[in-house]
């Protein structure tokens, strides 16, 4: 089926409200791990990971990729009288990369959703401790805004004084003390989310050394997630759906390992896009075609070049970055992965519970195909826990590499 065609309806299921964790189970490894692949299923917690693996038959290690992004406290409220504060969630800058947005000093013209926003009037500048907002321009439901404050102080340090931790909306309460450092994975280095990429939550330094002692080497990429993480599809056909880009990075030193044939386990839906996402930069690369700044949607499905294994697309793409001077590769991706997509890097998948009619619900249908549906109900039947604070699956991916 052309993917364009999906009915976002086909990917439903009835998730009770009394089944969203609201809060993070203790200690993070505690969380199940419904386990899938081979034509078979077993439920385990997350810390017997190693029994986990051998369930699905991997035995000699590999490498495990995890997304080192860090969440950035993006809400920012400010006070308007007696009246209900202006709410800006910070997105994404309007130029340049979001590593080099939590760079800046004294300025920053970054996207931006307004609660409230037409109570917000023109000319109208927001204040809020040392720092100022004003709007220049709306598109659609975002505005952009110009941030500008006194002193040496970087928009990182900015938002980390002044902002919230912005907790998915489906979690209906505010951030805690104990979210600042729950709702963060324990290997979060680079900031630039403004969600957590969530199976990394599950994962405590002591699993990571097993991992490691059983041939599982850590490889770090980062996808840096976007607010359009939990944008609703709102037509049925999925042709009519835009997805969002995200920033992503990868180094050299890490595509040349990946490209070794052993197998490839993605901690979470963004680490499996980012592999994903730089193998079709890597046929691009090899056909001759200039890389594009933001990887489209459709690009799996429309790309007329030619298919390479694993290992040659990455190579490939490292080869892009030596003839270029560079170290680690900085881009964009829109990547709709849904049926009948076949990964092309991504052997081993770990992941989350997702909402019903999402695009990372169609993500996990094209890994493991019709059983998704079934291994939902089974886990509601079990009492797993879903969405960002709930609870694990580990699938290995049936038309993997």
């Amino acid at each position: 089926m052309d993917p364009k065609q999906l009915r976002i309806s086909d990917y439903s299921y009835v998730l009770p409200e009394d089944r969203i964790a609201q809060f993070a189970i203790e200690p993070r490894d505690a969380a199940k791990l419904l386990v899938h692949g081979q034509g078979k299923t077993s439920h385990r917690q997350v810390a017997q990971m190693a029994s986990a693996l051998e369930d699905l038959g991997f035995r000699s290690g590999g490498h495990l990729v995890l997304n080192e992004t860090r969440v950035v406290q993006a809400r920012l409220f400010f006070p308007r009288g007696e009246a209900h504060p202006f709410e800006l969630f910070y997105l994404s800058p309007e130029a340049g990369s979001v590593e080099q947005a939590m760079e800046a000093t004294r300025e920053l013209i970054a996207r931006c959703k307004v609660r409230f926003s037409k109570k917000w009037k023109a000319g109208q500048v927001l204040q809020m401790d040392s720092l100022s907002a004003e709007r220049i321009h709306i598109e659609g439901d975002v505005s952009v805004v110009r941030f500008f404050w006194d002193g040496p102080k970087t928009w990182s340090e900015i938002l980390a004084h002044l902002g919230e931790l912005p907790l998915p909306p489906y979690m209906r309460r505010k951030a805690e003390e104990h979210d600042q450092h729950r709702y963060q994975t324990v290997f979060a280095r680079v900031e630039g989310s403004v969600a957590a990429p969530t199976a990394g939550l599950h994962w405590t330094p002591a699993l990571l050394t097993d991992m490691d002692a059983l041939g599982w080497k850590t490889q770090s990429v980062r996808l840096h997630v976007g607010a359009g993480t939990f944008q609703p599809v709102l037509v049925d056909a999925m042709e009519g759906h835009p997805m969002h880009a995200e920033e992503i990075h990868i180094t050299r030193e890490t595509l040349q390992s990946l490209a070794d044939g052993r197998p490839i386990w993605a901690v979470g839906t963004t680490a499996a896009r980012t592999l994903e996402s730089v193998y079709w930069l890597g046929c691009i690369s090899a056909s001759g075609m200039p890389l594009p700044k933001v990887l489209d949607q459709w690009t799996p499905y429309d790309l007329d070049v030619p298919k390479m294994s694993r290992s040659e697309a990455l190579r490939a793409l490292g080869t892009y970055l030596d003839e270029t001077g560079q170290s680690s590769l900085t881009s964009h991706t829109a990547l709709l992965i849904a049926p009948p997509y076949s990964f092309r890097v991504v052997d081993l998948l770990m992941t989350n519970f997702h909402q019903p009619q999402s695009t990372l619900l169609l993500l996990i249908a094209a890994g493991i195909g019709s059983p998704w549906k079934d291994l939902y109900t089974q886990a509601l039947a079990q009492e797993y826990r879903f969405l960002s604070y709930g609870d694990a699956c580990l699938f290995r991916l049936s038309n993997g590499p």
